[in-house]
């Protein structure tokens, strides 16, 4: 059987869905393991041991999802980050209709955040006494996780998907493994990852970079997190500076 050689796009296509897999699956194991963790240690001393485990989760997701991604797309022959969405233009605006997702979002957040669900898993940090300096270092580590985490979906995955294929199967693709990824956090997040993976999709092909879908995950995930805290009844914010 003779071999042929990969044609242009699939080369692309092959890293960024190999590593949708294995970097996830990466990220994800080695930030639940237990001996890894435990050498690590003490990362900020703001934090008990777990708020210490749930920042680590962070970066080393900010590390397998973006980072590395970064560094597979130099592998790939002429092309750059900017090809793959990791682009400061702004040329091409968002439609008018995605700055009206955020007041949904901050709306069916504070519905939710109440939710004893919810509550059981967020926020990540279980912190019983947070401050303007706790909250600020929660939130700039959670940014620096989604940039990593937009930029392998959004970015990576998208763009080579869409080296072989029409956008509607790229964006089929590209919400069946996003939601794939959200599946040890139960049913309700793994369905609704799907929409919002499409629409973070879309986004991210109209303006050809992933700012879009940074800054809607972004409000998604710390106004949960600030929402969780406020109507979790063992944990409180302090305006106290420490």
């Amino acid at each position: 059987m003779t071999g042929h050689p990969l044609a242009f796009g699939e080369l692309g296509f092959v890293l960024a869905v190999s590593w949708c897999t294995l970097g996830f699956a990466s990220y994800y194991f080695l930030s639940h393991n237990k001996i890894f963790v435990s050498k690590i240690g003490i990362l900020l001393k703001e934090f008990d041991s777990q708020g210490n485990q749930v920042i680590l989760q962070r970066m080393l997701g900010l590390f397998f999802l973006g980072i590395v991604s970064a560094l597979l797309i130099f592998i790939l022959p002429g092309m750059t980050l900017k090809d793959y969405g990791l682009s400061f233009s702004f040329s091409v605006l968002p439609p008018w209709w995605s700055y009206l997702l955020i007041p949904l979002i901050l709306g069916l957040g504070n519905i939710s955040a109440r939710k004893p669900g919810n509550l059981a898993r967020y926020p990540q940090i279980r912190q019983k006494k947070w401050t303007p300096r706790l909250l600020l270092i929660s939130a700039i580590t959670w940014i620096l996780f989604l940039i990593g985490y937009e930029f392998l979906f959004r970015g990576f995955l998208l763009q080579a998907s869409l080296d072989l294929m029409n956008p509607l199967p790229a964006f089929a693709l590209n919400g069946a493994l996003y939601a794939l990824a959200h599946a040890y956090k139960g049913p309700g997040e793994t369905y609704g990852s799907i929409p919002v993976g499409i629409v973070l999709c879309y986004l991210s092909l109209v303006t050809g970079n992933i700012w879009s879908a940074v800054i809607l995950h972004s409000i998604m995930a710390l106004s949960n997190e600030w929402l969780s805290i406020q109507a979790h009844p063992d944990m409180k914010i302090s305006i106290s500076i420490e």
